[in-house]
């Protein structure tokens, strides 16, 4: 008998912003999950050793359809992304089978980020993508789960070394596994337990134990990406919380916060754990800034920059830009003047950082700005401006055909799909504007599947005959019939 659906709750979603990661308990019975993974491994134990059907994996178990639709998981997806949130194409069949090796707890991976992916790309702290993974099996510790670092997703690093290939090793503790000291959080969550889904921050460091089991495991990896701003109708209570990261995320999503500390702090203190080699005590400080007073603005603007400054320092032009927490500092305090100078810097990883603080204050004012920078000659500019462009229409609905007309004329000279890619998902972001039609029916038919799907699913929301036939034909082109030689 399925289980009653739920409202996921405060103490829930407290628990996911604390640790980056969230169990929900599905509706579906064991027998459903069972046929889930049935199906999972006849197909794996058809292909070829390593064959992997990667973004394929949903019409070759279509079962999974009943996961994506779980009243629970849409109940959960809702309240931590808002509505309309929207499954991206990308999914993965993550799979793990025995291993010959280790005779205790051990990682088979490295932990890793996916917000660390490859190309300079927003990372937020926020909640606007998730990672959905579903377990279709038991699993416990001895078959490989994926394991977790709560509290990692706050951190724009996992370990103050270089990231490496090499898995790190794993020891018990009174309190669990721990990772090795170089970690700067050492607490290691493996997921086991029943079949489930597990929500998680896109920030948040994971990986695969090792499988010393007889029996295969997997883990179905899906995106969920947010298409709306929080508003101000949020059911949230208030939080009591001393963690400043902790209460500026809860007021983001539309709750209220409390801490202990109340107003006004000593800015020789605060630069301090600003400038600590502790990535822990200099991040809650940055999202302290907005405790100082107004005559300690100017420094505190400085101080600020300087941090910045020398956290890009060591970043080249193509690489994933660690600046978000340094900038928060800057939206905190409201200073949309230093980030609108910071857009004319000769130093690209400058403006990108700029870009992505104006859309993090959710500002019209730069919108101007950042749609001439949109040709800036460095990707990491422009996917970050693109961004942004997209987030402070989502919050202000102002400017949408000078936008539109931008991004227009970009898609349609832009070679790089990726960046097409953010063309759309910004374009998604400012909801559901009939001038928008004309530029998504084009996306359907993008060279590159994930740009086409995303235009197809946005033109979906539209009640409109003009967006529902330009989606026909891309959908005829994309039918799945079922390969019998898969069937049971």
């Amino acid at each position: 008998m399925s289980k009653r659906s739920f409202s996921i709750s405060d103490q829930q979603i407290s628990s996911f912003l604390t640790n980056g990661y969230l169990d929900i308990e599905l509706t579906l019975d064991c027998l459903d999950h069972h046929a889930i993974y049935i199906e999972t491994d006849r197909l794996f134990q058809t292909l070829k050793s390593g064959a992997n059907p990667h973004n394929n994996i949903v019409p070759m178990v279509p079962k999974l359809h009943d996961v994506l639709d779980d009243a629970n998981l849409k109940s959960a997806l809702t309240s931590l992304l808002g509505r309309n949130y929207l499954i991206h194409p990308h999914r993965h069949c993550h799979t793990n089978f025995p291993s010959e090796r280790s005779v205790g707890p051990a990682m088979l991976q490295p932990f890793h980020k996916d917000g660390h992916a490859h190309r300079p790309r927003p990372r937020h702290r926020e909640p606007r993508w998730l990672i959905l993974f579903y377990s279709p099996q038991d699993t416990p510790l001895h078959r490989g789960p994926t394991a977790v670092i709560p509290g990692s997703h706050l951190l724009s690093s996992l370990s103050a070394r270089k990231p490496t290939r090499t898995p790190p090793s794993l020891s018990e503790s009174q309190n669990g596994l721990i990772t090795d000291a170089s970690f700067h959080l050492r607490n290691v969550d493996p997921l086991i337990g029943p079949p489930r889904a597990v929500l998680c921050h896109f920030d948040l460091g994971h990986g695969a134990m090792i499988n010393s089991s007889v029996l295969p495991r997997y883990v179905h990896k899906f995106v969920v990406m947010r298409t709306e701003e929080p508003t101000s109708d949020s059911q949230l209570g208030t939080l009591n919380t001393e963690d400043p990261v902790l209460a500026h995320i809860w007021r983001w999503l539309g709750g209220a916060s409390r801490t202990e500390s109340g107003s006004g702090i000593d800015i020789g203190q605060w630069k301090k754990r600003l400038q600590s080699k502790d990535p822990i005590e200099s991040t809650r400080a940055i999202y302290q800034s907005e405790l100082l007073t107004k005559q300690d603005y100017d420094r505190a603007v400085e101080l600020l920059e300087e941090q910045i400054n020398r956290q890009i320092g060591a970043y080249a032009n193509d690489e994933v830009l660690n600046t978000a927490d340094a900038v928060n500092g800057l939206v905190q305090i409201g200073a949309i003047e230093r980030l609108l100078h910071m857009l004319e810097s000769d130093c690209p990883a400058l403006v990108a950082t700029a870009a992505y603080g104006l859309g993090q204050l959710r500002n019209a004012d730069g919108l101007p700005r950042l749609r001439e920078l949109i040709d800036h000659p460095n990707s990491g500019v422009v996917r970050h401006v693109i961004s942004a462009i997209g987030i402070i229409s989502s919050a202000t609905q102002s400017q949408l055909e000078l936008t539109l007309d931008a991004f227009k004329h970009k898609y349609a000279s832009e070679l790089d799909w990726d960046v097409r890619l953010y063309i759309v998902q910004a374009v998604i972001r400012m909801g559901v504007v009939d001038a928008a039609i004309p530029f998504l029916c084009r996306a359907t038919n993008d060279a590159h599947a994930y740009v086409s799907s995303f235009a197809i699913e946005q033109l979906c929301r539209f009640d409109s005959d003009i967006a529902r036939q330009a989606v026909i034909e891309p959908l005829r082109r994309q039918r799945w019939f079922p390969d019998p030689y898969f069937a049971i």
